[in-house]
């Protein structure tokens, strides 16, 4: 991606945290034309000796999962809030609009999950991250039925080898500016909410 400096973040605790925050993947590879294909899907970030990956899981009846698995690497991007800025915060009147958002792009070689026992831990650890409660109800359900939806699915981890993460959040503009611009964001809808929270986790 187009990443000035200035707003590059190499912080990995800040991208898994943007992750975490908003889970929702666009995952991209080629189709078997090699034409672009994507598929929205939840990732959740696994910490390991060798870096960290990426974990998930698809229906068994999106192709995708199989052409993903023949490519030598993948990538996954995440989005983060968003917002417009109006030049009205601006000290100088000879401006225009932009938008400010954070995004994450992180590139890695796929492989696949499809063993019974190991979909069962891979959903645990979803299951873990966004409804806690559930996860009795899961393992109470009867067996064969357990057995079915683990079978309509297919996991998968991405090797993380590459990342990059952009946070424009002003950082191009003054002080003032930004103090304007997160006052006015923290005063807005709930991305704009989000948007403040990060200026001031940044010490914007």
């Amino acid at each position: 991606m187009y990443n000035p400096s200035r707003f590059a973040i190499t912080d990995l605790k800040m991208v898994h945290q943007l992750i975490a925050e908003n889970p929702l993947a666009l995952l991209i590879g080629p189709d078997a034309e090699q034409k672009s294909f994507v598929t929205h899907v939840p990732l959740t970030v696994i910490p390991d000796e060798e870096g960290w990956l990426l974990e998930g899981h698809m229906a068994r009846a999106n192709p995708h999962w199989a052409w993903l698995s023949q490519q030598s690497e993948v990538l996954a991007v995440f989005s983060g809030p968003s917002a417009y800025v109006s030049p009205r915060h601006y000290d100088d009147l000879k401006q225009v609009p932009t938008w400010n958002y954070l995004a994450a792009h992180a590139y890695g070689s796929l492989s696949l999950v499809d063993d019974p026992l190991g979909k069962d831990r891979l959903l645990k650890r979803l299951i873990a991250q966004h409804e806690p409660a559930y996860a009795q109800q899961w393992m109470d359900l009867p067996e064969d039925f357990q057995q079915k939806m683990l079978g309509a699915i297919v996991g998968f981890r991405l090797r993380v080898t590459r990342c990059e993460a952009k946070f424009k959040l002003s950082q191009n503009r003054s002080a003032a500016e930004r103090t304007r611009i997160q006052q006015a964001f923290a005063e807005g809808a709930a991305q704009e909410q989000a948007m403040a929270a990060w200026m001031q986790q940044l010490g914007l």
